[in-house]
């Protein structure tokens, strides 16, 4: 107990340093530091836990799923073994912080954020979902769509162990496979200034994978594993039309001259792009998953995130076909375009074309 207590005092001493050195940002480090801190760094360690022998079965069960599921990973997959998952905090909510991004409102122009070690982000973090509000709020009166998301998890890129969360135990097999997966990804292949590669490419293993689990653990023709196929096809769909719909609208942001004709254009765009949807719903998806979004605000940074977080991933899926559906084999090339940092979609692109053409 007195080490956490030293840890405690000395941990927002060094981010009221390390807010200060960085001006104008100081304030958001040491909030968000702290918020960390108190998630992240001082999450408990599982194995010290099981051994006290105080956890009630559905925590306990959680961790044996997650311990399952992390073996799954790195020895079905080839993901990078680390730390990750092996620590437990018990959080109030079911969810981790609120993200917020943020696009100019008359194009289709992400804005990053700059960060210590990692460099630029196209998103913020704030674990006040209040602060990340007030911070919404004053950037769209700048000029911005910004949109504001709950995530329940975030990988820390190795410098602290991601723990696992007391609202996981919620989750269903898919779900919990799926952001477990995700998020070893990240801390098997992470090149800097490749944003939406690296979204991409978790995004593929963790839904691919997560459906590979479900399917050895309950079997392929279980309601489980036919409920993944439904969601598969309902993303697929999402992500095809959040991209021809970012496609439509980038292309009238190039061909418009002034900022009215702009968001005239916009606002003609995402209402007929939503009236579609809600005609044709049934028609697209299998499931009520999105049925949300022909009602809720539509605008360019929630069409960017659309885009971003899943977009084109059919590259993937002709490598995933090429090597003949073998996940780990996938992984592996992956793994490989570290060695292109400055093109590793270029790389994948040209091993799928000499592929084709044998």
């Amino acid at each position: 107990m007195r080490r956490v207590g030293v840890a405690a005092g000395i941990v927002p001493a060094i981010l009221v340093v390390f807010g200060i050195y960085f001006g104008l940002d100081g304030q958001y480090f040491v909030h968000q530091g702290i918020g960390y801190v108190r998630t992240v760094v001082f999450a408990e360690e599982i194995s010290a836990l099981r051994a006290s022998g105080e956890l009630d079965e559905e925590t306990e069960r959680l961790f044996d799923r997650v311990a399952e599921i992390r073996r799954f990973a790195y020895e079905e997959l080839g993901l990078a073994q680390s730390d990750n998952f092996t620590r437990y905090t018990e959080l109030e909510r079911d969810y981790l912080l609120s993200v917020i991004s943020k696009v100019h409102d008359d194009r289709m122009q992400r804005v990053s954020w700059s960060y210590p070690v990692v460099g630029d982000l196209f998103y913020r973090g704030f674990f006040d979902p209040a602060q990340a509000r007030t911070v919404a709020t004053g950037l769209r009166a700048q000029g911005y769509d910004v949109l504001v998301r709950r995530v329940d998890a975030f990988s820390s890129l190795g410098y602290f162990p991601d723990p696992v969360y007391s609202f996981m135990a919620d989750y269903s097999d898919c779900r919990l496979a799926n952001l477990i997966i995700h998020e070893e990804m990240h801390s098997t292949v992470w090149l800097d200034g490749q944003n939406v590669y690296n979204e991409e490419i978790a995004t593929f293993v963790g839904d691919e994978g997560a459906a590979q689990f479900v399917r050895e653990k309950h079997g392929p023709d279980s309601k489980e594993y036919r409920a993944i196929a439904d969601g598969r096809a309902d993303r697929r769909t999402y992500r095809r039309w959040m991209s021809e719909l970012h496609a439509r609208l980038s292309n009238a942001y190039r061909q418009l001259e002034t900022r009215r004709q702009r968001l005239l254009a916009k606002e003609n765009i995402l209402a007929e792009s939503q009236e579609t949807l809600r005609r044709n719903y049934d028609s697209m998806f299998r499931t009520v998953r999105y049925r949300g979004a022909a009602e809720r605000p539509l605008h360019n940074a929630r069409v960017d995130a659309g885009y971003k977080y899943g977009g084109d991933l059919s590259l993937y899926y002709d490598l995933y076909e090429l090597l003949d559906q073998d996940l780990a084999a996938v992984v592996e090339l992956i793994r490989q375009s570290e060695m292109y940092p400055g093109a590793p979609r270029a790389f994948i692109r040209s091993f799928v074309e000499q592929g084709e053409q044998l």
